[in-house]
């Protein structure tokens, strides 16, 4: 139980980050890769492949999301593999 209360944190919080602009970041578990995935979220496209280019996090497909909390989509990226370790290990420094 306190496993989904922190997966649910996590993705409360990328969405509020995500929401004002900045970038936000959550865990989720891809069924298809069988593995651990990161999902990289922003309303603002540039602020999101800023972020990425300074991470040096592979640009993907980009796709976007509707969210009640967000009058417009977020644009989204799934980090998988090597992505997906800078990712959580970032996340661990903030």
């Amino acid at each position: 139980m306190s496993d989904e209360h922190d997966y649910r944190e996590q993705y409360n919080e990328a969405i509020a980050r995500a929401v004002a602009g900045q970038v936000g970041v959550y865990p989720d578990f891809d069924r298809h890769r069988q593995e651990t995935v990161w999902r990289v979220l922003s309303s603002d496209r540039q602020a999101l492949l800023t972020f990425c280019q300074r991470q040096g996090i592979s640009v993907g497909r980009m796709d976007t999301i509707k969210t009640l909390k967000s009058p417009k989509p977020l644009y989204q990226l799934m980090a998988v593999g090597h992505d997906a370790q800078t990712i959580a290990k970032w996340q661990g420094a903030h």
